[in-house]
């Protein structure tokens, strides 16, 4: 079995070399592969790679810093800054025209009012990610959306459309074998 990565040490790296994008792109895939179980190390990561793509002026760079930040504030139950950073995020986004950030951050948006029990104001932002995944064609987008509007239908006591949305969820992960849906 492989040692697992030292993360810190990892970003230590990246600090040191002059980053490309790309580098900067591989420091934020690690902090996604941490999402759900080390806050702490997503955080670090993430605020890292938020410093980095500024220094080196990297719009997209920032907005995807600024995902992961609001990930791990979603994690810890901060949704007040998960919010904040998600809002942050989706502002570059549209700055840029990074339609696949800003479907990310419209599911993101709607999973922290989802959180907070605002299922109503998450359906907007959900159904928003949802058709934006589906124009262009971002299939594991599109399934956690829909996880996300089942979720939200649940809550609210609509159990026909929870459950339809749920499957429809299932079904696309499953044809494109998204294991944190589907778990593989």
């Amino acid at each position: 079995m492989p040692k697992p990565i030292d993360e810190i040490a990892y970003a230590n790296y990246f600090k040191k070399k002059k980053l490309t994008q790309e580098g900067f792109l591989l420091l934020a895939d690690l902090a996604f592969e941490y999402l759900g179980s080390k806050p702490d190390t997503i955080m670090v990561l993430a605020l890292e790679g938020l410093s980095l793509s500024r220094r080196i002026g990297f719009t997209k760079g920032e907005a995807v810093s600024l995902n992961r930040v609001g990930n791990a504030f979603n994690i810890l139950g901060n949704y007040p800054k998960a919010m904040e950073s998600f809002l942050q995020a989706l502002r570059l986004n549209e700055k840029i025209n990074n339609l696949d950030g800003i479907q990310r951050n419209f599911t993101n948006i709607g999973l922290i009012y989802n959180n907070q029990g605002d299922h109503r104001v998450a359906l907007d932002y959900l159904l928003k990610s949802k058709a934006l995944a589906e124009k262009i064609n971002n299939k594991i987008g599109l399934s956690v959306a829909l996880g996300e509007i089942g979720r939200a239908y649940m809550n609210l006591k609509k159990n026909d459309s929870a459950q339809l949305y749920t499957q429809h969820a299932y079904d696309v992960a499953y044809q494109t074998h998204y294991s944190r849906i589907i778990g593989l």
